[in-house]
């Protein structure tokens, strides 16, 4: 195994728990190869074994800060019986997650779970070369005879690995709701983190007008529409949101159901609205990092405030507004902070009365801030 040397300051932190290795770390930057695994050192002492990869964020993940700890089978299949015993209490759902990267110890990996079927999804292409040593590990740790179907970045189509398929898409029951999720699609279609939220959403949403916008994967104007909704309005850039919500409300009888789905920019329709005098009771808002429409791109840094502010103006009292973030780097705290600036310029009077956060099988790794997958304010409009 390759030595690569870091600088001092390095081994601390990694000692505390933190698992990204950036550039910096490194006291030579041209070390860094891609997929290899590494023994880091300071000064000839052992600090930890590694990975490197071509991601995001940093360049590679920290395996193990025992020294003379082999990375093999055994390792691996340590890792997820670990996993499996935190998940005890999520075994008898339809779909949960598994297995969640650095908080359970293996960065550049998270495994779901829907119908017994087994999703795993590779962040990078380094750790996926070690594939067959992880899929063995797996099977020592779970059994065999596992259904285990595998995403790759940058590829459509997920891999069937063991087991069989059956045909997809398939329903996924989550709290008296359906949604059918075809797991041959490399893409992510129903954010598991977003539990929860679909479960508030369904119970508070009878006889309620519901606006959603940045619709993908959230579920939540099906749950809404379940829950009693009267309408709902859907906002989306992309095509591809307004055809997994007329899937999921097929698979719930709500074909007829009063849904208006708009494939458009969402600051354009929240003019649109306000100048015609539509008011909501519930608002769901859940922006992406960065994305492109037909005439204007939003970026969640820079927009993030004006469209809290045009929400505002499509409130009503009595209205809730729901403003959640899976984007990494975007905290919860940045969150609030963000609300507080958009609440400054608002004649009204509005009170944050609940965060949100990804379920508890979303384990969390307490040294990187950014491993929680999910940031919400609920807010209302008093």
């Amino acid at each position: 195994m390759k030595r690569v040397q870091i600088i001092g300051k390095s081994v601390r932190k990694f000692e505390d728990g933190y698992p990204i290795v950036s550039l910096t770390d490194l006291e030579n930057r041209n070390d860094f190869e891609n997929g290899a695994w590494v023994q880091l050192e300071n000064h000839g002492h052992f600090a930890a074994t590694a990975y490197f990869a071509k991601q995001h964020r940093g360049i590679g993940y920290i395996l193990s800060l025992r020294e003379n700890e082999p990375i093999d089978e055994r390792f691996f299949a340590a890792k997820f019986r670990s996993a499996v015993g935190r998940r005890m209490a999520f075994a008898d759902q339809s779909a949960y997650r598994l297995f969640n990267g650095t908080a359970d110890g293996l960065g550049g990996l998270t495994v779901d779970v829907f119908n017994g079927i087994y999703v795993f999804r590779w962040e990078n292409t380094a750790l996926k070369q070690q594939a067959r040593l992880i899929y063995a590990g797996f099977e020592r740790a779970v059994g065999k005879g596992k259904t285990v179907v595998a995403v790759t970045p940058g590829q459509e189509k997920a891999q069937l690995i063991t087991g069989t398929l059956p045909d997809q898409p398939m329903p996924v029951l989550e709290n008296g709701v359906t949604y059918p999720v075809d797991l041959t699609v490399g893409r992510a279609q129903l954010a598991l983190e977003f539990r929860q939220i679909r479960d508030w959403v369904k119970q508070t949403s009878k006889q309620k007008k519901v606006l959603n916008l940045f619709s993908a994967e959230t579920g939540i104007v099906t749950a809404a529409m379940v829950g009693g909704a009267t309408e709902a309005v859907t906002v989306d850039p992309t095509n591809r949101a307004t055809t997994a919500l007329q899937a999921q409300l097929a698979a719930n009888n709500l074909e007829q159901a009063p849904v208006e789905m708009r494939t458009m920019d969402v600051a354009n329709y929240l003019d649109y609205a306000q100048k015609h005098g539509l008011t909501f009771d519930t608002i769901a808002i859940n922006p992406p990092a960065f994305i492109r429409g037909k005439k204007h791109a939003f970026t969640l840094e820079q927009d993030l405030p004006a469209l809290l502010e045009q929400a505002f103006a499509v409130a009503k009292t009595g209205t809730k507004i729901l403003v959640t973030t899976t984007a990494p780097s975007y905290s919860l705290k940045h969150l609030q902070q963000t609300v507080n600036t958009a609440v400054e310029n608002y004649t009204g009077h509005v009170t944050a009365f609940n965060n949100f956060l990804s379920p508890d099988d979303f384990l969390t790794n307490v040294a990187d801030r950014q491993s929680e997958a999910l940031k919400g304010l609920l807010l209302s409009v008093d």
